[in-house]
């Protein structure tokens, strides 16, 4: 019988707030909770400037439901919430499932598009941190390799 240790919160949900925060992510974020669904979330309030306490959600909860919009590689917050989920994925065995809003899983593994665009910003300003920079680009790659819903529109499917 395999014993899991004992975790706080059922999920952490990652998104851009600035891309999709008023619409799918604060429906998803309530309808989880409404479910009976312990989800927590960097909301600009409770963890807002506070990496410990994120990294400690993110720590302390069994999933991550990340979700991928066009403008979520434009985020550093995101793409530094990403890095340490892909590290709680491979170090503790963090349940991660990627939710690909309105993108393509190629654009978000490949950097291609408004993520290829992105990262030519990121690159100019933190041209002294570039190993921060393929930090946030292998996992974006890595999380894009993971079963996970595409959600194009109306359209639901599986990849």
């Amino acid at each position: 019988m395999l014993l899991l240790s004992r975790k706080d919160n059922d999920v952490f949900l990652g998104f851009s707030h600035h891309d999709i925060g008023k619409n799918f992510g604060d429906h998803l974020y309530k309808e989880l909770n409404s479910a009976g669904i312990r989800t927590l979330r960097d909301d600009g309030g409770i963890y807002a400037g506070q990496k410990s306490d994120i990294k400690k959600a993110i720590r302390e909860s069994r999933i991550s439901v990340v979700v991928f919009s066009k403008g979520y590689a434009s985020s550093t917050k995101c793409l530094d919430q990403l890095v340490h989920i892909m590290d709680s994925r491979n170090k503790t065995g963090l349940l991660v499932l990627p939710v690909f809003y309105n993108v393509d899983p190629s654009e978000v593994s490949e950097q291609k598009g408004l993520f290829e665009e992105a990262f030519a910003k990121h690159e100019k300003i933190f041209h002294k941190e570039m190993a921060r920079v393929e930090s946030w680009r292998a996992a974006l790659k890595e999380a894009a390799g993971l079963a996970g819903m595409v959600l194009q529109q109306d359209r639901y499917t599986s990849n």
